[in-house]
């Protein structure tokens, strides 16, 4: 057939590619628009050009009637679906900025909004607590991705501000288990965060609060290319020193300080491929002495935490093919230094290509909308680390008090840590109301010698049109590169069997209620070997829970509730008593509102939770060869500490100040001041004790410009 491309006023357009959907090979239009191709009748045409939208046609005859492609971003009419896609997996939220934004008692994190998600173990105080805890696991069972790497740390120091700019981050998801073979290295959940692109409005943003304070801009480069921009660094060092009273014992020679960053451009190279570039970065200090005099090197505490990811990332989508590509790579630096003596160091620069492809079909051997993944990844990592420090206290062991001297874990030298995978997985729709999804994982972290296949499968029913029944199978692994589990030769990785039973039902656009009960199954726990620094494989330990999620998004409302209920046990080694987990949390309960109309935005929160286990002290023997006293504890994890509950409310205004779009916010949390026992701690000789209470009162004034 015959035909011609042609913009908008009529002019022919010179070069444009011209080709049937999902074929290869195209022909070019020359100087007067015009092409010759062949192709049967009813074929789909797909017309690309630089600086115009991609065009399209249906062959009809052999000659086609003129074909106008549009200017980017200059097309006379936009149509915008607006929907809620259901959960990645059982049990699975997530939530846009927007809706982050909207969730009272965060200050202003959005990232802190992962509180309000049903199993994830609220930490009360969260100081040192850069892990997410989730269905009562430990912190290193989990992982935090961004743009779908790791990231070492979620929270800094402080715990008040996560590492993420607010405005720089699209979504989050929570996926708590039962995530796709995909994802890997972590035995419980995944929290995954993506970074949003420019707007194609150029803007800039200020905002500053009473703990930070930030610039953000963003906008096009031509038409095919967005950027994004933010900095970020802390005020609360400002403001800190003068909250502290003076007759507390204590000096603060660096302030908690920290700096942010993150960039993201993102260019659409034509109809099938588009490119990005991101980056996000951190610097994180913080040094106290635990007396006003700073001369005793016995009582100084210095943390320093640096990192910065690169990602580089391309997207191709050409009829049923789609294609992933990314080369990231991370340079993180920790230091921790205690007293004289003591400390740890830590340089870890990784590289990590990764490639994912699928292919979907409407009908196969017999099937609808069958679905193949397939990927593979390296994570090649080399460590440097100099430590003379104690030992790392495991999950379950409790503090034998503190001896400035001791050094019995030393490491001083440099190992690689490469680490490989590779992934396949099919889905497809038995019927229209049944599909199942069926995947293999394989990780080989050669370091330990260690190779784990890990099938997962999932299985969902549509009993009715609103209500849906999943079932979700698989196995999972973490591997041994927490604190000083590396150094263990024998030490391979933690093995977790998760299944998940959900339902899900959606009466109307905008509401949703999720239940699904789990039991997951713990195997090859790493526990220390006979009080050795060596570590062993033996430790096993079961979960087994519920969880209510409901939401609510209509008109100015926004509503969330939820409630779970875990119980989560170990057994150390065998022949040892069963034990609870340090985070096992039974009782959790979220019930957020938000109203937003006009110019104010109101939202309230209630939390109800749990508290955490704590390991009784009976007493205590006296060391006279090191001068401390040793105690003597109860049976580990048999206390627990007293629930807590709190009241966190948050008002938002906003107005235009000439061409700038104000918002003036407070964010209220602990309304009600009540300062429940976290945990319990002993005084020097383990003869009484002293309480960790709940943070207090903390009010977040904060304002924000965007012109």
């Amino acid at each position: 057939m015959r035909g011609r491309v042609i913009n908008a006023l009529g002019h022919p357009i010179r070069g444009a590619k011209v080709s049937v959907e999902g074929a290869t090979e195209a022909v070019t239009t020359d100087r007067e628009g015009r092409f010759t191709t062949s192709a049967p009748i009813g074929a789909t045409l797909v017309i690309d050009a630089n600086r115009y939208d991609v065009g399209i046609a249906t062959v009809g005859g052999e000659t086609l009637d003129d074909i106008v492609l549009l200017k980017l971003g200059q097309g006379s009419e936009t149509i915008e679906v607006r929907g809620t896609p259901p959960p990645s997996a059982p049990g699975a939220a997530k939530l846009d900025r927007q809706e982050l934004q909207r969730v009272p008692g965060t200050g202003g994190d959005v990232v802190r909004a992962l509180t309000v998600m049903p199993g994830v173990v609220n930490m009360q105080i969260p100081l040192g607590m850069n892990g997410v805890v989730i269905r009562g696991s430990a912190p290193q069972d989990s992982k935090v991705l961004v743009d779908g790497f790791e990231i070492p740390v979620l929270f800094h120091n402080i715990g008040l501000r996560s590492v993420m700019p607010a405005e720089a981050i699209q979504s989050l998801e929570y996926l708590p288990g039962g995530f796709d073979v995909s994802m890997g290295r972590a035995s419980s959940g995944i929290v995954s965060l993506t970074t949003r692109p420019g707007d194609d409005k150029r803007t800039t943003q200020a905002e500053i609060s009473m703990v930070d304070g930030g610039l953000l801009a963003q906008g096009r480069i031509g038409s095919r290319t967005r950027y994004m921009f933010g900095l970020r660094r802390s005020t609360i060092d400002f403001v800190l020193p003068g909250l502290i009273p003076s007759s507390v014992d204590l000096s603060l020679t660096t302030v908690p300080s920290y700096y942010d960053e993150q960039f993201r451009i993102d260019h659409q190279l034509n109809s099938k491929w588009d490119l990005s570039l991101s980056s996000i970065g951190t610097i994180d200090t913080f040094e106290l002495y635990a007396t006003k005099d700073t001369s005793s090197d016995t009582k100084r505490f210095f943390n320093r935490t640096r990192f910065l990811r690169l990602t580089a990332a391309a997207n191709y989508h050409s009829g049923p093919w789609n294609a992933k590509l990314a080369l990231s790579g991370i340079a993180p630096e920790f230091t921790f230094e205690f007293g004289a003596y003591q400390y740890v160091r830590v340089t870890q620069p990784t590289v990590t290509p990764r490639v994912e492809v699928s292919r979907t079909w409407d009908k196969a051997l017999g099937l609808s909308n069958v679905e193949w993944r397939g990927g593979a990844e390296a994570q090649v990592g080399r460590t440097n680390l100099d430590m003379a420090a104690p030992s790392d206290i495991r999950d379950g062991e409790s503090f034998m008090g503190y001896d400035p001297r001791d050094t019995s874990s030393q490491f001083h030298g440099t190992y690689w840590n490469p680490d490989f995978a590779a992934w396949t997985s099919v889905a497809a729709n038995l019927d229209p109301r049944i599909r199942v999804t069926l995947g293999m994982r394989g990780d080989a972290f050669t370091r330990n010698n260690d190779v784990a296949l890990q099938p997962r499968g999932e299985l969902k029913i549509k009993l009715t049109p609103q209500l849906t029944a999943r079932l979700s199978s698989g196995a999972y692994v973490r591997p041994p590169e927490y604190q000083t589990e590396n150094l263990s030769p024998t030490a391979k990785s933690e093995h977790a069997t998760q299944n998940i039973l959900g339902l899900e039902y959606s009466p109307r656009e905008g509401v949703r209620v999720q239940a699904s009960g789990y039991y997951t199954d713990r195997r090859n726990l790493l526990t220390r070997a006979d009080q050795s620094q060596d570590l062993t494989n033996v430790g096993r330990g079961t979960t087994v829970g519920g969880e209510l999620l409901a939401t609510y998004r209509g008109g100015p409302w926004f509503a969330w509730l939820s409630y779970s209920y875990s119980h989560s046990t170990r057994v150390d080694s065998p022949g040892e008593m069963e034990r609870l987990f340090s985070f096992d949390q039974p009782h959790s309960l979220n019930a957020a509102l938000s109203w937003k109309k006009g110019r104010w935005q109101v939202g309230g929160r209630f939390q109800l939770y749990s508290g955490l286990p704590y390991t009784p002290t009976n007493g205590s023997v006296f060391d006279s060869d090191r001068n401390i006293y040793m105690p003597v504890y109860g049976e580990a994890n048999s206390e627990r500490a007293p629930i807590h509950h709190q009241l966190d409310l948050r008002v938002d205004y906003t107005w235009k100040w000439g061409p700038t779009a104000m918002t003036a916010f407070l964010d209220v949390q602990n309304v009600y001041l009540n300062q429940s026992i976290v945990t319990y701690y002993p005084n020097y000789d383990f003869t009484q004790q002293g309480t960790f209470t709940s943070l207090p009162l903390i009010p977040s004034i904060g304002l924000r410009g965007v012109l």
